[in-house]
């Protein structure tokens, strides 16, 4: 293969988004409840606008991830078989023409070229068979990652609504140079995110 179908995640990474959003004003008199509550952010600092999930973590432990992993890795062997099956067939029927030149078998300049045109015409089926699937293996990516952003940017909308932050931003490797620990909201995102779409597999 000209090259490797690449796993979805390394697209994945940088869906999360900043969430802007007025802080919910409170009421002097009485406190309303939630007829569902959010799972909570621990530790959270009441003053602080601003709050941070790690991107990582949500990848490997949010369950539409985790299952879709493993879809697409299969789809993506799957795919490079095919592949692989085809491009063994031309060398195969190359290696083919190669003997019966070396051992004479053609008779006829004609029927060694026409055997060339064979194996021309198999190099370009699998060349268009790996460029289809290809085409194929980036439309599944992408649709995983637009489901992906559309789940999470759904809940942070519900979440935010109690929660009131003005931000919500992304923490992967070192691209967030400090945060306080207790603006981490991954646990409790992950905790709703899991429990929302287990309701949603029902």
């Amino acid at each position: 293969m000209k090259a490797p179908f690449s796993f979805f995640f390394v697209a994945a990474l940088m869906i999360l988004t900043s969430l802007s959003a007025c802080k919910k004003e409170k009421s002097t008199t009485t406190t309303s409840k939630a007829a569902a509550p959010l799972a909570e952010a621990p530790n959270k600092q009441q003053n602080s606008p601003i709050a941070y999930v790690e991107v990582d973590s949500l990848l490997t432990q949010y369950k539409f991830c985790t299952e879709n992993k493993a879809v697409l890795e299969a789809k993506s062997k799957q795919y490079q078989s095919q592949v692989a099956a085809k491009m063994a067939q031309v060398q195969k029927a190359y290696a083919d023409f190669q003997q019966k030149m070396q051992s004479g078998a053609f008779t006829t300049r004609e029927q060694a070229e026409a055997a060339q045109l064979r194996i021309q015409k198999m190099q370009q089926e699998a060349a268009k068979l790996e460029e289809q699937l290809q085409k194929r293996m980036t439309a599944e990516q992408e649709k995983f990652n637009n489901t992906l952003r559309d789940s999470l940017q759904s809940f942070l909308k519900d979440y935010n609504k109690e929660m009131g932050y003005s931000m919500i931003v992304s923490k992967q490797g070192d691209n967030v140079l400090f945060a306080d620990p207790s603006l981490n909201l991954t646990k409790a995102v992950i905790e709703g995110m899991n429990e929302r779409y287990k309701g949603k597999k029902k």
